[in-house]
């Protein structure tokens, strides 16, 4: 690892990885060049690879959002911050060309930074940490030889995504079949490339997952980087010389990245004009919380509308994972398989609201039995979270405001919301609730023990768990209708509650 780019690490510096921009979808692109703008004044940005969700050649650099990207990055160069990307998986035939025109550089092995007190980091992307998944890495081989990168240097831009699109589906496919063990990044090849490049800390991404450890007692230090804009995802060269989490943002091992952080996520969101009183500002969220069937969905639904918002269904979102989980007939239990259908799936929402996946309509699939049987130990792993939080917080970046509703959203993907309300009901109430919905109310007695069961495994799971936020106001519901619901809401939003 002798050939490796060494670069100093001033204070400052900030280190990314995993953020799979796709150039034709607003969807996350819009956000990070906003980041990207707040990013200027930081000395150095280092890229851990997948910057983009694919790359085929320059043709790209032509599109709309190849320009705006280069755009970006040449605009952080010129401004005096230092970008260095090394290419992932996805991104791999980044090279000389793209490296020129958006005034950064392109290191395919990895580079080492040197902190200011002298110690050396050793960045990869981290898919070469993967030495026990043969075929990804005969397939690594292939795409990285010298042919297809002279291909990929010429393909027409169509000819390009087509390839892509395939490349992907046969990825997201192989992903989901394979054992988690032999996709995992291997301890010893990452402890052995430590040593060799004589780096006391090794950074990479790749896995999606935050982790920070030390790779054997007394050994090299390991940080794997979070998906961009989830825990754990922006490291920091503080004013002394450490690299950690970036400051403010929750230390990054039990952040979720609220909404407000600075710098910290691609998707935050501004801060509401016009305080936060009762009237309805631009990029106002106002969200809700509370057990199944206690009819946050209903609500949320009829509230936007009112308000002329945009309505977020959080638990559609789990529930859309779950359903190509039982597709695929992947183990509900296999946490890692479960994340990287969260990470790779499709969802969007339509103007009223209703969930696509992969573009296909996901209603009324994602509400049948089996989904609800599952759902629950589906979104307790902690990989679907962090996965789908961050599309939550990108939608409503997206949005000029929004009425969310799920589990957490209270505590964990909107924090900072401008309303929040817990809404709540006995079991029973709700069990004749979702009765009625089914069209079954001969079946309340099993649909309540159903509830009960999902209550418990949402409020005990290790990851987020069911709880009220201490300044969300309580509407028990029980006797209520939609439309009381809904008037108690607005009035609690006019009185200028903070909610």
């Amino acid at each position: 690892m002798s050939s490796l780019v060494r670069v100093p690490l001033p204070p400052g510096t900030l280190v990314i990885a995993d953020l799979h921009l796709d150039l034709e979808r607003e969807a996350g692109l819009g956000a990070f060049l906003a980041w990207a703008e707040r990013a200027r004044g930081a000395p150095r940005i280092v890229v851990l690879g997948d910057l983009f969700e694919y790359w085929f050649g320059m043709a790209q650099a032509r599109s709309a959002g190849g320009r705006r990207v280069l755009a970006a990055l040449a605009g952080l160069g010129a401004a005096g911050t230092a970008v260095e990307i090394v290419p992932g998986n996805r991104d791999f035939l980044l090279g000389r060309a793209f490296a020129a025109a958006a005034r950064c550089r392109v290191h395919p092995a990895g580079l080492v930074g040197r902190l200011p007190g002298g110690a050396d980091v050793l960045f990869l992307h981290g898919d070469e940490l993967a030495t026990l998944d043969r075929g990804y890495r005969r397939l690594r081989r292939l795409l990285r030889a010298a042919p297809v990168r002279l291909l990929g240097a010429h393909l027409p831009a169509p000819l390009g995504r087509a390839l892509a699109g395939r490349f992907r589906r046969a990825s997201r496919r192989a992903v989901a079949r394979k054992p988690p063990a032999i996709a995992a990044l291997q301890r010893g090849e990452a402890r052995e490339r430590a040593r060799r490049a004589g780096a006391g800390t090794l950074v990479c991404g790749h896995a999606h997952v935050f982790r920070d450890e030390l790779l054997e007692p007394g050994g090299p230090r390991w940080i794997v980087l979070g998906a961009f804009g989830t825990r754990g995802d922006v490291l920091e060269v503080g004013a002394a010389g450490e690299l950690g989490p970036r400051a403010g943002s929750g230390g990054g091992w039990v952040d979720l990245r609220p909404p407000s952080s600075i710098l910290g996520s691609p998707f935050s969101l501004p801060a509401p004009a016009g305080g936060r009183g009762g009237r309805i500002s631009p990029r106002m969220i106002i969200a809700l919380d509370g057990p199944a069937g206690s009819g946050k969905s209903t609500v949320a639904a009829r509230l936007a509308e009112e308000l002329g918002l945009a309505a977020l269904d959080t638990g559609a979102m789990y529930r859309a994972v779950a359903w190509v989980v039982l597709a695929r007939k992947i183990p509900p239990a296999d946490g890692s398989a479960c994340a990287a259908v969260a990470r790779e799936v499709r969802l969007d929402f339509d103007e009223a609201g209703r969930i696509s996946i992969d573009g296909a309509p996901g209603e009324p699939g994602i509400r049948g039995p089996a989904v609800t049987r599952c759902v629950s130990e589906v979104a307790a792993h902690e990989g679907v979270r962090a996965a789908i939080v961050a599309r939550q917080r990108e939608i409503a970046g997206r949005r000029r405001g929004i009425v969310a509703e799920g589990r957490d959203t209270t505590t964990v993907v909107f924090p900072d919301a401008d309303h929040k309300f817990f809404l709540n009901a006995t079991s029973r109430e709700r069990a004749r609730r979702r009765a009625l919905q089914e069209g079954a109310p001969a079946r309340i007695g099993a649909i309540q023990r159903e509830i009960e069961r999902r209550d418990r495994l949402d409020s005990t799971r290790a990851i987020a768990p069911l709880r009220r936020a201490p300044e969300a106001i309580v509407i028990e519901t029980d006797g209520l209708t939609v439309d009381e619901v809904v008037a108690r809401i607005r009035a609690a939003i006019d009185a200028g509650g903070r909610g």
